[in-house]
């Protein structure tokens, strides 16, 4: 980006585009990290948006950008890097 004026100051979407629940995603982590936690699902929430995704069209457009992982991959990299930063103590 540093290479082209025009990109200064946009921003961008990185995504694998896939459209995920945020239940999924937990359920995702605590499968990934073995964990026997359950999670509390209170739906208090308010004017929530129910459906959403990133496109990363632009990116990939003006950047030439693709993704390198599923999200899968990058949960387990993700976790690990935590692991090895904050030490593992799973619960």
């Amino acid at each position: 980006m540093a290479s082209d004026s025009k990109l200064y100051g946009q921003a961008f979407n990185l995504s694998n585009e896939v459209q995920v629940t945020v239940f999924d995603i937990v359920r995702q982590i605590l499968d990934l990290m073995n964990s026997k936690l359950t999670p509390e699902i209170r739906n208090e929430a308010t004017n929530e948006i129910r459906h959403q995704y990133l496109s990363a069209s632009k990116a990939r457009t003006l950047l030439a950008w693709q993704p390198l992982f599923t999200l899968e991959e990058g949960l387990k990299r993700t976790i690990a890097w935590y692991e090895r930063f904050l030490g593992s103590s799973r619960e």
